[in-house]
């Protein structure tokens, strides 16, 4: 499906929970789930709020929408709740499974042969065990079955039988049963046979053995199964010899009824039949008898029916269904004639059955109408999702399942779906050693049997069942030939989960599921009475209830106080009668109700009040009693002790009792006060603000059954510190002042200061004050020195301060702007800094490294000014400065060029034409500002007149005739060490023709570069520095 532009997506959805595993120390544990959601989800596993990460023992295996966390070598440690958390933009959802890793059990240790076998555990008083159970058997219809159990216990089990829940006489047809006991072998216990002496096929069953004693209860059961034999139909033993057997079926008397289905549904029969003896019942379709396979359930209900299941109806299905049943009497039909309701739409090409071997693969494949129709796959009613073990295909109309790795329980029903529930059906038969598979899951009320049924390929090869990864007691198994049966009688909660049966590398599992019955609670407790004859006693008597429940029950007593609306328990009882409740029983005084009522495992009945109400008082005793209290000058002492009950009582001080209608009062005018409470079962007395004359005082407490006193002491009251409670930290700038006080509990009580350790020394620099409670300890003006750990001490206590003196803060004046210096090689550089104070330290760093004096760099401090100079500066000298003055730095960044020429323009010769009186200007650029030139006419130095102007201006070296001679014609030159510019100069009266040889002057034009910051001071061309404009 495409979601629309305002389509948030879905959150994720499990389709497929984790299911618990339980696993044996050191075997492999799986938890496996699917989900989906758009977005796909991302999914993480938890355990214990933690996310868990990938490691050698566990990995986290995804295929398309299914994710799993895998565990080797689990550990008792790995035990726990793992948490599948799936995650996308639209939501979150999250689901949980426990993992249980179980010890592996002690090998029991081998009888030695001298030795005689230990005696087996069931010779001592106990609960029925069983030695011997019944084991499972598949025989023919004549056969001669006998199925015995021994069990022992002592006293000695009565042992007792049931056929499919009901006791043997309670069956319909059980003439032919016969008991037979005995003794166990050894004489250790009891032994009963069940014989049957020609089986029929309704004898068919479970067949449980109880055995039961004053201890407990145990059963064990095995499955028969009459199979009718192969090559005659049944025989009538009323019918003569010689004459010939009547037909399986006989016509029908009467038109069938009719039954209607949709192709792809179920159509169920049911046949209720009765008659002496039990009859026997056969299906037959079109004349043909029925076998139970993949689609054709035959089973009996629990009301005694007998059920044929059609399962996924196709068109081949469709025909005449018969119920045959039979017995010594006779025997009689029942009919119905399916129709098989088509739908318009179907499959081009239909899915075909298929057959394939374990860890092979299997390929289903069919053709829808459309290539543009959806599908979906499904294994009987699971919706089967793309991964890499079921992978789905589509080619045109073409749709293809590939089921890979096949395994025991992939053998089943296979279905393709399109719209409108159009479905395909076909039948998936894996080969291996394993040839009728578990059912995918079973369900089974509490208390009935479970029976589980395994068909192998090979004859007496030995399975192992298991539940949960824990094998299951061999009590419960049986195998016979091809056959391998698993009975649980009485099944409980606890045999719920996922059994399996193994044969090698090959398993099958099914999900045994126990669905609890719904039993009624046991009714109340009849005739109930309250009898008051005794002092501080009441007598409760009543009766069972009617009916008696049929499960083991108690009575519960719950009691009320009087105005309150809460019900306490007293006690259980398991016996009706009378009971006594003493005062003994309540925790306080008061009147009290009270009510019963009968509880067993199916419920609580409703409760029965007595009539009426009982005043109790409970008898106190000490718990914990007063005991001496010491306390200092001005502080509370407390007296508290802890009664048995809730009750009342007094309180004494020096022998008189303290008035109890005042929570708080006062012995006397202007004497000790006190407060009294009570909370539950304390008692407590708080003598406020205690002063050294009460110190000898006698405290009381009395009530009815405990008396208790305790005495009062009162100690000189020590020193301690009232302030601070904890250590300060405090920061100072050089100068200020610092005061540390300390403030104690004594006035004028001696303290001592010290500084990291040392008791400190008075001196001008350093004031120790005291002033009542407090000391302090004075710097005037405070230095970087004076930086440390200071103590007040006193009697065994101390107050800390840790002090920290810094100097002011440094700020530079100048530069506030990066600033960028320019040089040639050999030049002086100069970088300039000023802060605003002379005293402080300033550090110069160049490309993160901090610069130290030496011949090719020279640092110099002049009051706030500090400088950085490189005399003859290299190429290799420049980089990134920093001047660090405190938190604060100035940038330079220096650049040397190694110059190879002086005159930067004109670069070639340059002729100029001109007409007498014109001003002429000849310009010259050089690449330093300061660089000094000489200016030469005809090879003669000029001389600086009114008519010849020599000007400079930056890099820029004119020459200016403001109104130019004849004479002045001729060759001038720039000249700057081993370099020169040459200009000739042309003047004339008047302009000469264009087409001149001569004629083409150059146009001096200069070109004005971004500004940029480019700082130079009046020193000589051998100093350049960079600072201030």
């Amino acid at each position: 499906m495409k979601a629309g532009s305002g389509d948030q997506g879905s959150p994720p959805c499990f389709l497929r929970f984790p299911r618990p595993v339980r696993v044996v120390s050191g075997a492999e544990a799986e938890l496996k789930c699917v989900v989906l959601g758009e977005p796909p989800p991302i999914v993480a596993w938890e355990k214990g709020g933690q996310q868990l990460a990938a490691s050698e023992r566990l990995s986290f295996p995804a295929d398309g929408a299914e994710h799993g966390l895998l565990l080797t070598g689990a550990l008792p440690t790995d035990a726990g709740v793992y948490v599948c958390r799936a995650r996308n933009t639209a939501g979150e959802a999250y689901a949980a499974a426990a993992i249980t890793v179980l010890e592996p059990p002690a090998p029991e240790p081998e009888p030695r042969p001298a030795q005689r076998p230990l005696s087996p555990p069931a010779t001592g008083e106990g609960a029925p065990l069983f030695l011997t159970g019944p084991r499972s058997q598949w025989v023919l219809r004549g056969t001669e079955v006998v199925l015995t159990c021994q069990a022992g216990g002592l006293p000695a089990p009565m042992l007792y039988w049931e056929k499919d829940g009901m006791a043997l006489d309670e069956v319909w047809d059980s003439s032919h049963f016969a008991l037979e006991p005995g003794s166990a072998e050894g004489g250790r216990g009891s032994s009963l046979a069940l014989r049957i002496p020609a089986v029929r096929l309704p004898d068919s069953g479970v067949y449980v053995c109880h055995a039961r004693n004053a201890h407990g209860h145990a059963q064990a059961g095995a499955l028969l199964q009459v199979h009718q034999p192969p090559e005659s139909p049944p025989e009538d033993p009323d019918e003569a010899p010689g004459e010939a057997p009547k037909p399986v079926v006989e016509p029908l008397k009467c038109a069938p009824k009719t039954f209607w289905v949709n192709e792809g549904k179920h159509a169920k029969f049911r046949c209720y039949v009765m008659g002496k003896p039990e009859p026997e019942i056969e299906w037959h379709w079109e004349g043909r008898p029925l076998l139970p396979d993949r689609r054709r359930l035959m089973y009996r209900d629990r009301d005694g029916g007998f059920v044929l299941k059609v399962l996924y109806c196709q068109a081949k299905d469709r025909g005449l269904y018969v119920c045959a049943a039979r017995n010594s009497a006779g025997q009689t039909l029942s009919a119905v004639q399916l129709h098989v309701k088509e739908p318009r739409l179907r499959f081009s090409r239909p899915l075909q059955d298929v057959e394939g071997r374990e860890h092979g693969i299997a390929v289903l494949e069919c053709k829808v109408p459309n290539s543009r129709i959806p599908t979906a796959w499904f294994r009987e009613d699971q919706r089967l999702l793309p991964c890499r073990k079921y992978e789905q295909i589509e080619e045109g109309t073409v749709r293809r399942l590939i089921i890979h790795r096949l395994k025991a329980d992939d053998d089943g029903v296979y279905l393709c779906e399109m719209r409108g529930r159009v479905r395909t059906v076909a039948n998936v038969t894996v080969k291996g050693p394993i040839l009728k598979r578990l059912p995918r899951k079973l369900d089974v009320l509490e208390g009935e049997n479970a029976v589980l049924l395994v068909e192998t390929r090979d004859a007496g090869v030995q399975g192992r069942w298991s539940r949960d990864g824990e094998d299951l007691p061999t009590t419960c198994q049986s195998s016979s030939g091809h056959m391998h049966a698993l009975v649980l009688p009485g099944v409980t909660r606890e045999d719920a989960g996922e059994v399996t049966f193994s044969l090698g590398n090959s398993r099958t599992t099914t999900l045994l599921r126990v669905k609890c019955v719904k039993h009624n609670p046991p009714g109340p407790p009849v005739l109930v009475e309250m009898f008051k004859g005794h002092k501080n006693m009441v007598l409760l008597t009543w009766k069972p209830p009617e009916p008696a429940p049929e499960t083991p029950f108690i009575y519960r007593l719950e009691r009320q106080n009087v105005g309150s609306e809460d019900w306490v328990q007293c006690f259980s009882v398991e016996k009706a009668g009378a009971v006594e409740v003493p005062g003994d029983c309540v925790p306080s005084e008061g009147d009290y109700r009270f009510r019963i009522c009968t509880v067993s495992e199916h419920g609580r009945s409703p409760h029965v009040v007595f009539h009426g109400s009982a005043h109790l008082v409970p008898t106190a005793r000490l718990v914990e009693g007063l005991k001496d209290i010491q306390v200092y000058d001005g502080e509370d002492a407390v007296f508290s002790l802890i009664l048995s009950t809730i009750i009342q009582g007094n309180w004494f001080l020096n022998g008189e009792e303290l008035k109890s209608t005042e929570p708080e009062g006062q012995v006397e005018p202007g004497a000790l006060r006190y407060r009294m409470e009570h909370s539950g079962l304390q008692h407590q007395l708080i003598l406020q603000a205690v002063k050294h004359q009460d110190s000898g005082a006698l405290v009381g407490f009395s009530c009815p059954g405990v008396q208790d006193s305790a005495a009062l002491t009162i100690q000189e009251s020590p020193v301690h510190i009232l302030s601070p409670q904890d250590k300060v930290s405090l920061t100072f700038t050089t100068s200020e002042k610092v005061v540390l006080t300390c403030e104690l509990s004594r006035v004028d009580f001696p303290a001592s200061w010290y500084k990291d350790g040392q008791k400190v020394e008075e001196s001008e620099s350093l004031v120790v004050k005291m002033d009542g409670r407090k000391h302090r300890l004075v710097l005037p003006a405070a230095a970087v020195r004076d930086s440390g750990e200071f103590e007040c001490r006193t009697e065994g206590v101390s107050a800390f301060f840790s002090v920290t003196v810094r100097d002011p803060p440094v700020h530079i004046l100048d530069p506030r702007e990066h600033v960028f210096v320019h040089a040639i090689t050999s030049e002086c550089v100069m970088l300039t800094c000023e802060v605003d104070r002379e005293d402080a330290p300033v550090h110069w760093y160049k490309d993160g490294q901090e610069v130290e004096e030496s011949d090719v760099t020279v640092l110099e401090n002049e009051g706030p000014h500090h400088r950085l100079v490189l005399p003859a500066a290299q190429p290799s000298d420049g980089g990134e400065f920093q001047c660090l003055a405190g938190d604060e730095r100035a940038y330079f960044t220096v650049t040397i060029t190694d110059v190879s020429s002086w005159i930067v323009y004109p670069s070639g010769k340059v002729y100029v034409a001109a007409v007498r009186l014109e001003r002429v200007v000849l310009t010259c650029e050089l690449c330093r500002p300061w660089a000094e030139v000489r200016w030469t006419k005809d090879g003669e130095e000029v001389v600086e007149s009114p008519a010849l102007l020599l000007q400079k201006e930056d890099t820029i070296r004119r020459l200016v005739l403001p109104a130019v001679q004849l004479e002045d014609s001729g060759e001038y030159l720039c000249e700057i060490d081993d370099e020169s510019a040459s200009f000739t100069v042309t003047v004339t009266e008047s302009y000469q023709s264009q087409d001149s040889s001569h004629n083409n002057p150059e146009l001096c034009v200069l070109l004005k570069k971004p500004k940029t910051r480019r700082l130079w001071s009046r020193f000589p061309p051998w100093r350049r520095t960079a600072g201030a404009e």
